[in-house]
Parts: structure tokens; C-alpha cells; sequence
């Protein structure tokens, strides 16, 4: 089918300015509806009733050591540092409990929507400003990493401080802005390494436009300065890339890039409408038109006849991208294209988390998506049925308990005694239980290194776990354990490079002391990180 439109110039961009008014005052009730899901989108941000998860225990445990270690550490764990250092001052000023190193996150998550405000604005004026304002508050994705100590929601701002800095230094390449771009390039370098695929991405498109239109060299020139900048940090990247990478999961696949919206919608009826809603408004945000009312409108039925057919008012979906769209799709897709093909052939992870980096691009061109569609009314109607389910499956992702270390902690907080021996199966159950764990005196050993359990040491991972002889390591860990003391093992089975290790160690303990009660089984409809709590008489 062949569809060619002809249409008034400047239609689309008046469009822009209808939906919340900026020729006209928004109903109260609308100013009423965006007052409560303000409130509600904040206070997501700083609400969940979970215990902290492996990942979360672990930027705690290394942001407290002295700056001069977090280096050292991060090089056997596989991050960047700049996240790490801004928690290890936010615990000197707010303390190490649950919710303190939470709201750092939830903190950067609210400075960051009036960034969205700002970059929308810069895209397309107050009518995008506000939807891409109300699409970030609502995002499911967003409320539930603002409440995750890790640094996705830094990636967020700072993939939006890019946008805003590299568009303004290209339309004006004044000495300011071009700090600020070469700033932003290495504080992302510095947060985490999907940023090397969205900074390489951006520098592709400005060597093409250097090419196409002879613009653009100081700004290469800004970001070569801040991947200078970055420069002191490679080697540690070279040592972490050869020896860490992500063996706790299988590697990128191109099925991978057909979950991101899902993703970023996360799950339950709410979040599959979320997920075809924002689908959809990506498409129209990229190929999408107004066509006005009386426009003339030229089908084709494929079989080389057409007919005239009067519009609208309608969107008409064209095969090229919609002005000033193209450069930001197509730096979004090639950063996640990148991440999958650099990914399979360094067999690093796809993981939904890292596109946190693509998501304000994404969000963008979905609120340019909301602007295209006809009808002031019909358009208010999908931002609020958009909000709603964003906001209601947000609730129920924060709401979901992310470890059974609780539940582990509990039992061994009330029945272990110092002496025993805890040991854990992988490593990677520790650092949750050993956060939360209470009883002075109590051993604890990790398989496969039989080290302990505040951090996990990713290097040469799988070569270790297939050199640990598992019956020789129970041998090993029997040997610290005096008469009449207790051993508990804390495991499960199913993670990725250890095959039936943690299944096999519960057999052997079994075999050697003659005991073996499982007071706590793996719950995973019910937690995100599960495990089992096994009991051996000493």
C-alpha cells in the first residue's frame, strides 16, 4: 500500500501547543488529576516494604569502604565508579539503613523530572514538555529504580542532560556548552559501561553530520575530551572486561530487543496495555503525521491502482522518519543494537535494567507520538489511561519483595548461635542474608571461594566454580565447625555456570553429618531473589 499526504506545514507544529494549552487554560479538572499523580509518582519513588537484594546490598558494601578501596573492589565486581562515590557521601550524611540508601536514587529520580520537562520542551514545545513530564512520572521502570540503590537512575538523568547538551551545542557551539557536553560524556563513561554504546552511538551521528553538513567538529572535539577524561579509569575496564563481565547470566541475543517495552512496562494486565500503548506511540512518535480534516489522501490497494480519499482528522503512518525525529531514534536503536551484537561477541549480558540509558530517548519520542494525534480530548483521554496504568503497575512492582533473605535472616537471627557455620550457595545469596544477619560469632563461608559473604568476586567466575571440587569444599567447611554446633546451608540451585553445585553440596552435608531439615523453601512466585534454608546437626 502507498499513502502520500498533503497537508499545511505548519499543522504538525501547532498540534504541538493544544494538548495541556498553551493557547488555552487546561480544565481544573486536569490541573486537579496532574496535582494527584504528581504526588502519587513522588511518593513511588521513595515506597517499597523489601529488604534490600543482592545487587543493592553490594553498592552498599563497597561505597563504605574508603574511597582509596572502591577501585579495587569494583575491579573484581564489574562497574564503574561515579555511582559508588556519590552513595559513600550520601551514607556519611544519611546512614547505611534500607530507606537512607534507597533515596538517593528516589532523590536523582524526582531532580530529573523537570529535566524530562525541559528536554520536551526543547523537542517540541509545552505540549511535549508536559507529556514527556507525566510519561516519566508514571514510568513504571523509573519508580521502581528509584527505589533500587543502584545507578539506573542516574543513567537517566544523565542520558538526559546529554540529549539537552548535545542539541544545544550543536544548534550554538559555545565554549559553555561544550564543557557541559564533554562533562556529561565522561560523568557516563563513569556510571556505567552501556554508556561506551550510547556515547559511541551519539559520535556516529555527529561524524555523519560533519560529513553531510560540515558542523559538528567541536562537538566531537568535546566528547573526545570527556572520553579523555575517562581514560584514567580503562585500565580497570580492560582488567574487568577480561575477567568479570556478567557470568551470573547467558549472553545477548537480537530476541533481546524485542522485550524492552515490556520491560518498561512491566508485568499484570496494567503493564501489557502500558506496553502496547507506549509501542504504539513510538511508532506514531517516529513515522507519524496529522493529517487535517479535507486533506487529500492517495491509498494505493497494491495492485498498482489508487484512489483520492478526504481525511481526518487522522495519523498517517509514513516509511520516513518525521522530521528531527530520525537522529534520536536512531541513536536510541543503535545503542541497543550495539549492546546486542558487542554483547553476544564478548558474551556479556542483555539486561533490562541497562537500557536505562535509551529510556529518555524513547519516552521522548513517545510524547512527540502523543502530540500527533488529532483530537485534544481523544489525546488528554490516552495520557490519563497511560498514567493510570503506569502508576498502578509501578505500585505493584515496588510492592513485590525482591529477596527471602528476610524470611532466612529471621530463622537464623532466632536459632543459630556463635560457633555455627553459615555457608552460603552461591556466593551470590550472601551479601542479603549477611546484611541482616544479627548474632555475634556465627562462621560464614560463600561457595565457590569459600570466602565471606558482603561481596561477590565476579573474577574468573566460572573458571573458579568448575576448578572447586564440591565434596572436598563441604570437607573444608565441616573442618570449622566444632562439636555440638550447627551447620546451616543457605542455597539454591538453578544459577547460571553452577549447574547442581548447590544441590550437590546439600547432599553431601546430608552424607557426612547424618542430618538435614529444610526449614525454609525457595519461594520464587513470591520473591525475586529465593532460596532454601537447610539445617545440619554439628
Amino acid at each position: 500500500m502507498q499513502t502520500t499526504v498533503s497537508r499545511p506545514a505548519s499543522l504538525e507544529s501547532g498540534l504541538l501547543e493544544t494538548l495541556f494549552g498553551e493557547r488555552r487554560r487546561p480544565h481544573a479538572a486536569l490541573v486537579v488529576a496532574g496535582t494527584v499523580a504528581i504526588v502519587a509518582g513522588v511518593g513511588l519513588r521513595f515506597w517499597t516494604p523489601s529488604s534490600l537484594w543482592l545487587d543493592e546490598t553490594i553498592s552498599v558494601n563497597i561505597a563504605r569502604l574508603p574511597l582509596s578501596k572502591i577501585p579495587g573492589a569494583l575491579s573484581h565486581d564489574g562497574a564503574p565508579p561515579l555511582y559508588y562515590v556519590l552513595l559513600h557521601f550520601w551514607m556519611r550524611l544519611f546512614g547505611q539503613g534500607d530507606t537512607a540508601v534507597r533515596a538517593l536514587s528516589g532523590v536523582i529520580s524526582v531532580i530529573t523530572l523537570p529535566v524530562f520537562w525541559l528536554a520536551g520542551r526543547r523537542l517540541g514545545g509545552r505540549t511535549v514538555a508536559w507529556v514527556t513530564f507525566f510519561l516519566a512520572l508514571s514510568s513504571p521502570f523509573a519508580i521502581n529504580y528509584a527505589t533500587t540503590t543502584r545507578m539506573y537512575t542516574l543513567m537517566i538523568l544523565l542520558s538526559l542532560l546529554g540529549f539537552l547538551a548535545l542539541s544545544a551545542a550543536y544548534e550554538d557551539p559555545t565554549r559553555p556548552r561544550l564543557v557541559a557536553l564533554g562533562a556529561v560524556t565522561a560523568a557516563m563513561l563513569y556510571t556505567h559501561y552501556w554508556g561506551l554504546y550510547l556515547v559511541a552511538a551519539a559520535a556516529l551521528w555527529v561524524v555523519w553530520r560533519i560529513y553531510s553538513t560540515g558542523r559538528g567538529r567541536s562537538l566531537l572535539g568535546a566528547m573526545f575530551v570527556g572520553g579523555v577524561l575517562w581514560l584514567p579509569w580503562a585500565p580497570i575496564f580492560v582488567f574487568q572486561t577480561l575477567h568479570t563481565g556478567t557470568p551470573w547470566t547467558s549472553s545477548a541475543s537480537p530476541g533481546d530487543l524485542l522485550q524492552v517495552f515490556q520491560d518498561w512496562s512491566g508485568g499484570g494486565s496494567w503493564g501489557g496495555l502500558l506496553m502496547y500503548g507506549t509501542f504504539l506511540l513510538f511508532i506514531i512518535g517516529t513515522f507519524g503525521r496529522t493529517a487535517a480534516p479535507g486533506t487529500k489522501v492517495t491509498i494505493g490497494d497494491g495492485e498498482g491502482r489508487t484512489r483520492q480519499v478526504e481525511a481526518g482528522p487522522a495519523v498517517v503512518i509514513e516509511l520516513t522518519p518525521r522530521p528531527g525525529m530520525g537522529p534520536m531514534v536512531g541513536i536510541a536503536v543503535a545503542t541497543l543494537i550495539a549492546a546486542v551484537v558487542l554483547g553476544a561477541l564478548a558474551n556479556a549480558a542483555f539486561v533490562a535494567r541497562y537500557t536505562a540509558v535509551v529510556l529518555p530517548l524513547f519516552l521522548l519520542v513517545m510524547a512527540a507520538g502523543v502530540a500527533v494525534i488529532p483530537g485534544r480530548r481523544f489525546r488528554v483521554g490516552c495520557m490519563v489511561v497511560l498514567v493510570v496504568a503506569g502508576l498502578l503497575t509501578g505500585q505493584s512492582e515496588n510492592a513485590q519483595q525482591r529477596s527471602q533473605a528476610v524470611q532466612v535472616a529471621s530463622v537464623l537471627n532466632s536459632q543459630a548461635t556463635a560457633g555455627d557455620l553459615v555457608i552460603y550457595c552461591p556466593d551470590q545469596l550472601g551479601p542479603a542474608v549477611d546484611r541482616l544477619l544479627k548474632v555475634p560469632g556465627v562462621q560464614q563461608i560463600t561457595f565457590p571461594r569459600a570466602i565471606g559473604p558482603d561481596r561477590v568476586d565476579w573474577v574468573d567466575y566460572k573458571k573458579t566454580i568448575a576448578a572447586t571440587n564440591v565434596s572436598q569444599f563441604v570437607q573444608d567447611a565441616l573442618q570449622r565447625v566444632k562439636a555440638n554446633h550447627t551447620v546451616w546451608l543457605v542455597w539454591r540451585d538453578g544459577y547460571p555456570s553452577l549447574g547442581g553445585d548447590c544441590g550437590y553440596i546439600q547432599n553431601w552435608l546430608g552424607l557426612l553429618t547424618q542430618s538435614g531439615v529444610t526449614l525454609i523453601h525457595a519461594n520464587g512466585s513470591k520473591y525475586y531473589e529465593f532460596e532454601n534454608l537447610t539445617r545440619f546437626a554439628g
